[in-house]
Parts: structure tokens; C-alpha cells; sequence
């Protein structure tokens, strides 16, 4: 029986030690693995900014984004895979490997979408913006531009919108939608004043040349160049490439103004500029062909073909037919200048196969005009190959034009709804902030009213207890004045009973005195007789001494009731002032009312004043009884008049009876109204007053 229960025992605990084993294993995997993604995450930190490092060649570059995108895949956390794979988006687009970029590519934007990351997608719509402009799909261009566009005006990160502004009027440039293009760039140049973007307001300016320069006024585009230029010596970091793209701007435009020398020595500043073969070698042929050609309007006696031939060499070293074939157009033109006629209209021949291959149909017209001039057998059918082309583009450029402007259109009015709501958000805000505004004052002024209200109360108690505080300084003065007249009556009786005494009684008992002593020593009749009328000299002087007592008794008397000396006297001094008032008034003579407590003494005398005075006043009455006794362990004091009364359930809110409830509040006392309309009224005043009771038993 206990072995069962010692197997029962155990069991629990072999399942909580398999659980627990289970969990440290648990924890020894969780552990592994994230130990495993922070290893994962610090390689990919270090390939993904060597990918973006232009010092490597593409071949370099493309095997690290291979090694990083491998390693992406690797991880779980969705959030910073998405986070690398925008980076290496963006990376990729130079790779000039269209499968590859577009792989990346799209994971990036499904990956967005799956995790709702606005920002992400934008930026993975703006990637693949880019690579569709080099590949010169314009119409894709310009759809994803605008959608990340979209993205970011919801989003309403403005500097985002500002750059892709200036993106989309180099499209709208190029598809000669010049009005379109203006207006764009606006837009940005707006935005980037608002936030001091010199950076971009040099690029929007630039923008704005190039605009000016194809609707034909050089000068003017001369203008915005120069400005643009100005904005970058605002700038504290290296811009000096963006001065090299300026530079050459303002080249181009002097050469419409047949400034070649202006032109030459702009072009010189670009050629001669520091790693721009490492940093941009397509631009750099592109500016050796535009100072041979500025010498070349000077009627240079240079020779200019190594210059040509060495444009040539960078643009076929990179691979880039679509500048090759512009160098190539070029070159003939040199060619031709140079009389070789035989040679130009070969090499012209070359720039056009060129030129259609890798559609770049400025070249392709430029050399079709070129050879109608100098291949004159084959010049009718170079024309109207010239004017087919020229047809076709103008035709596309249109319907391309089109249908950006529908693209547009829906861009602008979500952009415009966006902007409606923020500033119905801004007025929405503002009504709050208002109408908080008001709350807070409203809330302010009621505070303001109930700190008023309840100041106005202290200050009116604060009244109440001075004016009681000096009534109570009057009754204390008038008890001295009484107490004092009291004193002098008593000092001018002492006087008169010790005159009595001194001049009366004293020398009578001296005579008397003397005449026995004169008696006794004799015993005849006549002594005898004197002797009995002494003694009734004797009789006569206790009977005065009698009188003197009684005299005294009664000035003790007099000293008992000076307290209600005063009350008789108050009551006296309202019937002064009333000719048909009568009264009565009665005291307890057992009580010395003298030895109450000042302040017992101070409120009663009130309490009295304040009740005989309403009799007079409200009641208007013509008898006042008033009675002070003692009952059981309390002070007595009834107050009666025969006046016209009132309600007493609904008149003691007057200032006299909160003045005697605020009297009997502080005596502990009680009061009982007793009042009926037509029949007078009754006060009662209840005061308990143990210690004289005392006394009294």
C-alpha cells in the first residue's frame, strides 16, 4: 500500500522534470537562434553599405547584393527584412541587371504590402522608377513616380514629395510637356523654400533651366542656372559634382548663343574636374564632345579628332550605346567639318544603327538631317525617314503626354483631396483649441466667481465677528461705567458711616463712658437717675447702630444685583424711547448673577438687547415681560411681548436671530420660539450652567 502511494507520488514530479528539461532545451534553441540573427544582422550591416560603395567595380558590388539578399532571406522577422531589402532595392538599381534588380524589387514591394510599411512600398515604387528611366520606359516611369507620390503625399512627408516633383518634370521634359514640366518643378521649388533645402532649390532651379533652355530662351535659362549655382555655396558639405552638372548646363546654353569661347571655357571646368571619369564617365565623354565642338565653332586649327576618338573609348569601355552613339553623331559632324566626307557619312551611318538600337531618337534625327546633307544620293530617303520618325515620336510623345495628364490628374486631386483634408484637420484643430480655449476660461470664470462668493462670505463673518466682538467691548465698557458708579456709591457710603461712626457713635460712647464712670463712684438718687438715663442714652445709640446695619445689609443687596441693575436699566432706556411700552421684570434671587462669566454675562445682556428690540421694532409691541431664573442645571431667561408675532417656521433668517443662535451657539444654550401671527411672541433661552447651580444647593 505504500509503495502505490509513493509511485503515485512520483509521477508528478517525472513530468514536471521532463517539462522543465523540455523548456531549457527550449530556451537553449530560442536562444541559438536569436544568437543566430544578431550573427545574420551584423554581416548584413556591413554588406549592405559596401554594396553602395561606388570605389568597387558593378562586378564587385553585384556579388555582395547577391551575398546580402541570400542572407535576407534568412531571416523571420519580416519588419527588418523588409528593412534590408529596401536598402539593397535601391543598391541594385545600378547593377545594369534587369532580372536581378527586379527581383529584389518586387519582394520588396509584396513584403511591403504584406506588412502595410507605406513608406517601404513608396520607396520600392520610387526604386523601380528610377531603373525604368534608365531603361527609357518613360510611361512606367512616370506611373511609378506618381505612385510613390501618392504614397508620400498621404503620408504628408513633403521633402519626399519635393524630390519626386523634380524627378517627374525631367520626364515631362523629355516628352516635351514643357508647361507640364514648369509646373512641376514649382511645386518642389515651393516646397524646398519652406524647409531651406538649398540643396534642393539648386536642383529645382537647374530644372527650371533646362525647361527655359528647350522652350528656346537661353538667357533666361542662363539666369536660373547661375541661381542654382548660387544655392550651393549655402551648402556646408562637397557639392562640387552638382556645380560640374550646372557648369555644363550653362555650356550648352552658350553655345546656342554663339558664346563658344563662354561655352569652351565652361566645358574646360567639367573636363578637367577631379575623379568625374570615376564618378560619372558617361557625363565625362559627354562634356570632351561639347568642348570639341566649342573649338570647333572657333574654327580651331587644333586637332580635335583624339578628343572625339577619346569620348568614344569611355563611352564603348562602359558599354553605353546609348552615349556612343551621340559621340559617334558627333565625330561625323567633325568628320565633315574636316572635309572628310567619305569617312563622316560612314561614321554617320554608324551612329544611326547605334542610335536605333539603343533608341535614342535625338541622335537618330540629328544624324538622319546630318546625312540628308552630306550623303546627297541618299538624301530624299534619309528625309523621309527623318519625317516618318519624326512623326511617330511626335505622335507617342503626344499620346504619352496624354496619358501622364490623366496620371496626373488623378495625382493632383488625390494630392489636392489630401491637402483639403489636412486643412480642414488644421481648422478642425484650431475649432478645438478654441472651443478648449473657451472651456478653460468658462471653467476660469466659474472659479473666479465661487472664490469671489466664498471670500465675500469670510470677509461678511469676519464682519459679523467684529460687530460682535465690539458689541461685546460696549457691554464689557457699560458693566464698568456701572460697576464704577457702583464703587463710588459704596466708597461715599463707607465715608458717611465712618463719619457716623467717628463723629456720632464714638464720642457718645466717650461721654457715656465718662459720665459712669463718674456714677458709679456715687449712690445716691440723683446718681441713680443719671445712671437710667444713660442707659437710655445706651438704648438710643444701639438702636442707631441698628439702623447703620441695615443700611449696610442693604448696600450688599445692591452689590448682588448689579448685573441685573443693567439688564433693568437697558430695558428702562427702550421704554424712555417709547412712551406706551410697559414691562416687567423678574431675577432668581438666589443666584449672584454678578459672579456669571463675563462672557455669559456680555451675550445674555445681547441676546436680551437684540429680543427687546425686535419686540419694539417688528412685532410693535406695547408689554415686554422679561424673567431670569434657574431650572434644574440651567440658566432660564424668557422674553415675552404682546405684539402682532409672525410665522416661525419661515422668519428666522433675519440677521437679530442668527445674531442670538450664533450667542446661544457659543453658550451651548438653546432657544424656543414660540409665535403665532396676531397672538405675540416667546422666546425661551436655555443655558446650562452647572457650577452656580451648585453654589446655589
Amino acid at each position: 500500500m505504500q509503495t502505490s502511494k509513493f509511485i503515485y507520488f512520483k509521477t508528478p514530479i517525472y513530468i514536471l522534470l521532463v517539462l522543465f528539461l523540455f523548456s531549457c532545451t527550449k530556451n537553449d534553441s530560442s536562444t541559438q537562434e536569436n544568437s543566430s540573427t544578431e550573427i545574420i544582422q551584423d554581416s548584413l550591416f556591413t554588406l549592405v553599405n559596401s554594396s553602395s560603395d561606388t570605389n568597387l567595380n558593378l562586378e564587385e558590388r553585384k556579388k555582395i547584393i547577391q551575398e546580402a539578399f541570400y542572407k535576407v532571406n534568412l531571416l523571420r522577422t519580416d519588419s527588418i527584412k523588409l528593412k534590408h531589402l529596401t536598402n539593397l532595392s535601391y543598391n541594385s538599381i545600378q547593377l545594369k541587371d534587369s532580372i536581378f534588380f527586379r527581383t529584389i524589387n518586387k519582394e520588396t514591394i509584396e513584403l511591403a504590402k504584406k506588412q502595410k510599411d507605406s513608406v517601404a512600398m513608396a520607396e520600392a515604387y520610387w526604386d523601380l522608377g528610377i531603373y525604368l528611366e534608365n531603361t527609357k520606359l518613360i510611361d512606367s516611369t512616370y506611373y511609378y513616380y506618381n505612385e510613390a507620390l501618392t504614397i508620400y503625399s498621404k503620408l504628408k512627408n513633403q521633402k519626399k514629395m519635393a524630390f519626386l516633383f523634380n524627378s517627374i518634370s525631367t520626364i515631362q521634359r523629355k516628352l516635351g510637356d514643357y508647361a507640364g514640366a514648369e509646373q512641376t518643378t514649382i511645386k518642389a521649388l515651393e516646397i524646398f523654400k519652406k524647409s531651406k533645402n538649398f540643396l534642393g532649390m539648386s536642383n529645382s532651379y537647374n530644372s527650371l533651366g533646362s525647361i527655359t533652355h528647350s522652350l528656346g530662351d537661353i538667357e533666361k535659362a542662363i539666369q536660373y542656372y547661375q541661381k542654382a549655382s548660387s544655392y550651393l555655396d549655402s551648402i556646408p558639405e562637397d557639392v562640387s559634382i552638382n556645380r560640374v552638372y550646372i557648369t555644363n548646363n550653362i555650356g550648352v546654353s552658350n553655345m546656342l548663343l554663339n558664346q563658344y569661347r563662354e561655352a569652351e571655357n565652361s566645358f574646360e571646368k567639367v573636363v578637367n574636374f577631379e575623379n568625374l571619369r570615376a564618378t560619372n564617365p558617361e557625363f565625362l565623354a559627354k562634356a570632351m564632345v561639347n568642348l570639341a565642338n566649342a573649338k570647333k565653332k572657333q574654327f580651331s586649327t587644333e586637332d580635335l579628332e583624339p578628343q572625339y576618338l577619346a569620348a568614344l573609348e569611355i563611352t564603348k569601355e562602359y558599354n553605353n550605346i546609348f552615349s556612343e552613339a551621340t559621340s559617334t553623331g558627333h565625330y561625323a559632324q567633325y568628320l565633315a567639318y574636316k572635309k572628310d566626307t567619305i569617312k563622316a557619312v560612314k561614321m554617320a551611318k554608324i551612329a544611326l544603327v547605334f542610335s536605333e538600337k539603343a533608341e535614342n531618337f535625338e541622335s537618330l534625327l540629328r544624324t538622319l538631317n546630318f546625312l540628308t546633307l552630306v550623303d546627297k544620293k541618299n538624301a530624299s530617303t534619309y528625309a523621309q525617314e527623318y519625317f516618318v520618325i519624326d512623326k511617330k515620336l511626335q505622335e507617342d510623345e503626344r499620346k504619352l503626354r496624354d496619358k501622364f495628364a490623366r496620371i496626373r490628374f488623378q495625382t493632383d486631386e488625390f494630392i489636392e483631396r489630401n491637402e483639403l483634408l489636412a486643412k480642414q484637420n488644421v481648422l478642425l484643430t484650431r475649432e478645438k483649441r478654441l472651443w478648449s480655449a473657451l472651456a478653460v476660461l468658462g471653467l476660469i470664470g466659474i472659479v473666479a466667481i465661487l472664490i469671489i462668493v466664498i471670500q465675500r462670505i469670510k470677509n461678511n463673518n469676519l464682519r459679523f465677528k467684529q460687530q460682535q466682538q465690539e458689541s461685546n467691548l460696549e457691554i464689557f465698557n457699560l458693566l464698568l461705567v456701572q460697576q464704577s458708579k457702583f464703587d463710588e456709591g459704596k466708597k461715599i457710603e463707607q465715608e458717611r458711616i465712618s463719619q457716623e461712626l467717628h463723629d456720632g457713635f464714638l464720642n457718645k460712647i466717650l461721654g457715656i463712658r465718662l459720665v459712669l464712670l463718674g456714677l458709679n463712684k456715687r449712690q445716691d438718687e440723683t446718681s441713680i437717675a443719671q445712671r437710667a438715663e444713660v442707659i437710655t442714652q445706651l438704648a438710643d445709640l444701639s438702636e442707631e447702630i441698628r439702623s447703620i446695619s441695615h443700611e449696610l445689609n442693604e448696600a450688599a443687596f445692591q452689590k448682588m444685583q448689579n448685573f441685573m441693575e443693567a439688564i433693568k436699566s437697558l430695558i428702562k432706556t427702550f421704554q424712555t424711547g417709547s412712551e406706551t411700552l410697559k414691562y416687567s421684570f423678574k431675577f432668581n434671587t438666589d443666584l449672584d448673577w454678578d459672579s456669571l462669566d463675563s462672557t455669559l454675562k456680555i451675550n445674555l445682556y445681547r441676546i436680551v438687547q437684540e429680543s427687546i428690540q425686535n419686540c419694539i421694532k417688528h412685532a410693535e409691541a406695547s408689554t415686554i415681560f422679561v424673567n431670569f431664573d434657574v431650572v434644574d442645571s440651567s440658566l432660564m431667561v424668557t422674553i415675552e411681548d404682546n405684539g402682532k408675532g409672525f410665522d416661525s417656521k419661515r422668519s428666522k433668517k433675519g440677521i437679530g436671530f442668527r445674531n442670538i443662535s450664533s450667542r446661544l451657539k457659543k453658550l451651548n444654550g438653546s432657544l424656543v420660539v414660540d409665535s403665532v401671527m396676531g397672538s405675540g411672541t416667546k422666546l425661551v433661552l436655555k443655558i446650562p450652567y452647572q457650577n452656580e447651580i451648585d453654589k446655589i444647593a
